[in-house]
């Protein structure tokens, strides 16, 4: 029975397991283990693992594919970690937010018989924790896959399939565009939504702002209420680009700014030009009629099919840091 392990077992690890769980694959066992106990106890509840183990190493050495789904600082010293112990031909992959650091670590401490397909699932929620997990959240949702430079079609493959398996859509994109790509759609509003939230209440009129505060304040600044961990992880392994887009959006606002300075900028049909151009942009976005393409990391690289991918997965598999890490993640004696 092919086995899937996901360390961490908070809100993307969990409901990935429910996704499996609810998918078309079967005689599937998916193993769970964080290095938090509350966090495995309600992984526990969910019932999207066949089994939660709180020991790292037992969790992973006989998996055919490795999620990493924790805080993506943690993952430099779990590649550290789970190296030497995972199978021959095991595939990791994870679902961070950040690309080109990822890779390098997993080049870093992967040896050559292990296959890393790094991932990023475009979803999510301000919610966390396993009780908010929900296999749903995929569906439909756009999911970076970006192999590293050794992987093996069969690898490449067995993610592919895993990604449609929970009703997912595979997009292969390069480390370095995925990074700025997401800086701007994804890390950026988060930006944007904590700095509303910040200038607005510093203020000293903030009890009376409050007040008047309503869907158009919630819908914007519901970001900032995200998972406080997972946000200064991709601030600090994605920087540049970060920095790149708030320069962008600071220059835009500076641009606006002049605007509503400039009384004859104000009559001359200048604002009305700039907000109609956002809502149409919206308007075809939300429409789904903005232009893509999806892209190829290496265009070499011949993409194997789903197909493929099915067979090869179901019928046969081919410090003081790393002492803190492995003494906290859990205890032998603890029952599970």
């Amino acid at each position: 029975m092919p086995t899937i392990s996901i360390i961490g077992t908070g809100l993307m690890g969990t409901s990935l397991a429910l996704a499996l769980k609810q998918s078309a694959l079967r005689d599937l066992s998916i193993i769970g283990t964080d290095l938090e106990q509350s966090a495995r106890s309600g992984a526990q509840k969910s019932g999207a693992f066949d089994r939660i183990e709180n020991r790292l190493v037992p969790a992973v050495e006989q998996a055919e594919i490795v999620v990493l789904a924790t805080p993506l600082m943690a993952m430099e010293a779990l590649f550290e970690v789970i190296g030497p112990v995972v199978s021959d031909g095991c595939v990791v992959t994870d679902v961070g937010s950040s690309k080109a650091i990822v890779l390098q670590w997993a080049e870093q401490y992967l040896p050559d018989r292990v296959n890393f397909v790094a991932g990023h699932p475009m979803a999510g929620s301000e919610a966390s924790g396993p009780s908010n997990a929900d296999g749903r959240m995929f569906s439909n949702k756009v999911y970076c896959v970006i192999p590293s430079r050794n992987a093996s079609e069969r690898a490449v493959s067995e993610i592919t399939t895993l990604v449609e398996a929970i009703g997912a859509k595979p997009l292969f994109i390069g480390a370095e565009e995925h990074d700025s790509f997401v800086a701007a759609a994804s890390h950026l509003p988060f930006i944007l939504s904590v700095a509303l939230v910040g200038c607005t209440s510093k203020s000293p009129n903030w009890q009376e702002i409050s007040s008047l505060a309503a869907s158009g304040y919630r819908d914007i600044s519901r970001l900032a209420s995200g998972d406080v961990t997972m946000h200064r992880d991709i601030c600090h392994s994605n920087s540049e680009p970060i920095v790149g887009w708030i320069d962008a959006a600071i220059k835009e606002l500076q641009e606006y700014r002049t605007i509503l300075s400039d009384p004859g900028s104000l009559d001359s049909g200048t604002l009305e030009n700039v907000f109609e151009h956002a809502k149409t942009a919206r308007g075809q976005w939300m429409a789904g009629s903005v232009q893509q393409e999806n892209r190829i990391l290496s265009p070499q690289t011949e993409m194997p099919t789903f197909g493929d991918g099915m067979a090869q997965m179901f019928f046969g598999r081919q410090g003081t840091r790393l002492r803190k890490l492995m003494s906290g993640w859990g205890d032998s004696k603890e029952k599970k």
